[in-house]
């Protein structure tokens, strides 16, 4: 277990090196929780991480920052941006960059339409449990703008395997 611990402590170490201080500063407590879902891996861990990701957000979005803030995130960590990139995906790709991209995405769209609803982040866990959690929020998401459209003869079953 200290093996892991070390692990991901030089991992992040690595990570902050590369990051300037105000970016590093910015993420801390997101690459924490993320540090604690990797250690713990609990079913609902998850929720801290989400949690964290959409406090940096908002917070981002609240200065006026978040476009700029997250070209710079995704420069330094080389983070490939794509067309219609939002800033909560580079955030998420900074934090979790291991993670299913499916999942991600999903993320990245009940976090959308978190913020859309104008959730606090202290209130998050609440309005995902409302909601039918994570998942629940992305496919409302969906319900009300999908991102592209797909024939359900080459999906029958949806967008996402829940």
């Amino acid at each position: 277990m200290g093996k892991i611990i070390m692990q991901t402590t030089q991992k992040d170490k690595r990570l902050a090196r590369r990051l300037s201080p105000e970016l590093a500063a910015a993420i801390r407590p997101a690459m924490e929780a993320a540090t604690g879902l990797r250690l713990r891996g609990g079913r609902f861990e998850i929720y801290n991480v989400m949690e964290a990701v959409y406090s940096v957000y908002r917070d981002w979005k609240h200065r006026k920052i978040a476009k700029r803030s997250a070209r710079a995130l995704a420069g330094q960590l080389g983070i490939a941006e794509r067309k219609g990139m939002t800033s909560i995906r580079v955030l998420i790709e900074a934090v979790l960059p291991n993670a299913n991209h499916k999942q991600k995405s999903r993320w990245v769209r009940a976090l959308e339409y978190i913020y859309s609803r104008d959730v606090p982040a202290t209130k998050l866990r609440q309005f995902a449990r409302r909601h039918d959690g994570l998942a629940g929020c992305a496919r409302a998401a969906v319900e009300i703008k999908r991102k592209r459209r797909r024939s359900l003869r080459d999906f029958p079953e949806g967008d996402w395997g829940d």
